[in-house]
């Protein structure tokens, strides 16, 4: 029950900080089968990734316009950092909540940076796709791959979405979009 509800990526109560713990501890329990120890331990080392308080790893990406850049290379008091597809109906639903007006006056006002990456290997897919995210939005690919194999994050479902402070500093990973808007409403006086 508490992988449903912590880390199924469909969850609205997933949070993988707090199902880290869970995992590692049933990883090293007496009282669980070894092929299910191999399970947690590789989700507790998945949960690890990029925590809640941790410094995101950084990786390079291909923008629009062909620009390489970084994403310690995007400035701003915070990052919103979302991973997408192409064609996606949920990643649809997450361009509305940051692309309200509160969030586009702080993306103008250069507090802001959100920063859309597609993480597969089907660039044609995504270069016919690319303007269905907002042009307020930094649009990239990861040229190198090296977050779809699951080394730096783990993206266990599109979107996700990670909230960044100006060190790119995890302030909420995997985030529930209306919650990442609420903490910049909150921080941000929007």
């Amino acid at each position: 029950m508490l992988s449903d509800c912590l880390y199924d990526p469909n969850s609205e109560m997933r949070d993988e900080d707090l199902y880290s713990e869970i995992a590692r501890r049933l990883s090293a329990s007496p009282y669980v089968s070894p092929d299910m120890k191999d399970t947690y331990e590789y989700q507790a080392r998945m949960c690890s990734l990029n925590a809640r308080g941790t410094g995101a790893a950084d990786f390079a990406f291909i923008d629009t316009d062909g620009v390489r850049g970084t994403l310690y290379g995007v400035k701003s008091e915070f990052t919103v950092l979302i991973f997408v597809n192409p064609g996606c109906h949920a990643c649809g639903e997450v361009v509305a909540p940051f692309s309200s007006e509160p969030v586009m006056r702080l993306i103008s006002d250069g507090r802001l940076s959100v920063l859309g990456i597609y993480i597969d290997d089907e660039i044609d897919k995504w270069k016919e796709g690319r303007d269905e995210l907002p042009a307020h939005w930094i649009n990239g690919y990861d040229p190198e791959g090296i977050i779809r194999a699951d080394s730096i994050y783990s993206v266990r479902a599109i979107p996700s979405i990670y909230l960044l402070d100006k060190d790119k500093n995890v302030i909420m990973k995997d985030a529930v979009p209306q919650r990442a808007v609420a903490f910049l409403q909150n921080n941000m006086s929007i």
